[in-house]
């Protein structure tokens, strides 16, 4: 844990320090060594919260983005009084969840239903190597300028870098494994590239099936200044849409209903394109 309550109040843990736990108030004492983060721990027992994981300097990074008011903040059902340490809680009730360790879409669930607004930030430079965003770039899922054509992709092109159209296949439509008409997207580049927004899609080897699942939205970090939400591309298949870190923080910061940032955040083109 990054705080304790002493004396009523919140703090960070110092030399010999003594507190409570804000959970089960019991109490906590400060661990400074000088290999080891400094953190508070239970003095006579493993952390009360089962959902809470061992902090890394990955977590202590992302916290440190917002108000020490914002770390750490119990939540608790008031039909149950079941309590949980969020890893940020917004004033106005917006919850991060700063994942570094996988997790079972059974506990995702139990999560996102103890939550609800909610929004996940993964450690994704721990599958990096497995995890490959296709350059080629996607338009907005939304612009009907592309209500005609269906991106795929296959064996040899895995990038989503074909498509075909419904007008010229209307029998193929709704129909899995249909015979259709392929096309490349070179023939609809300057389009794509006129309506795009950040979308690309991707090849997960070993994925972690939660975070495809997620009903709340999951944001890859790979240690740059660019994360990447998991999204469905047109109800079609799974893609990625580049979003700043800078822009996240400051929307958690200032707005209650993170479920609105699909159609709220600016896109910054051409440093996404680079990324």
């Amino acid at each position: 844990m990054q705080y304790s309550y002493v004396d009523g109040k919140k703090v960070p843990p110092f030399p010999k320090g003594r507190g409570v736990c804000s959970v089960c108030d019991s109490d906590t004492i400060a661990k400074c060594g000088e290999k080891v983060m400094w953190h508070w721990a239970h003095k006579s027992k493993m952390d009360c919260d089962p959902w809470w994981e061992n902090e890394t300097e990955w977590h202590r990074n992302w916290k440190e983005c917002f108000p020490e008011a914002f770390r750490e903040v119990v939540h608790q059902c008031e039909i149950t009084g079941e309590k949980h340490r969020a890893d940020i809680k917004s004033d106005s009730g917006l919850i991060l969840e700063i994942q570094n360790s996988p997790i079972s879409l059974e506990e995702l669930r139990s999560r996102e239903h103890f939550y609800k607004n909610l929004v996940w930030v993964v450690n994704a430079k721990k599958f990096q190597s497995r995890f490959k965003i296709w350059k080629a770039p996607l338009p907005d899922p939304q612009s009907s300028e592309f209500d005609d054509i269906v991106f795929m992709a296959s064996k040899y092109e895995p990038s989503c870098s074909m498509f075909w159209r419904k007008s010229e296949n209307p029998e193929a439509i709704g129909v899995e494994g249909a015979m259709v008409r392929i096309r490349s997207t070179r023939e609809i580049a300057k389009k794509i590239s006129n309506h795009y927004i950040g979308h690309h899609s991707f090849h997960w080897t070993r994925p972690h099936i939660a975070w495809q699942m997620a009903k709340c939205p999951v944001f890859l970090d790979f240690g740059t200044d660019i994360l990447w939400r998991i999204e469905k591309y047109r109800g079609q298949f799974m893609c990625v849409r580049a979003i700043t870190k800078e822009e996240l923080i400051l929307y958690i910061k200032n707005q209650n209903n993170i479920h609105s940032i699909a159609n709220k955040h600016t896109v910054l083109s051409e440093k996404r394109k680079k990324a």
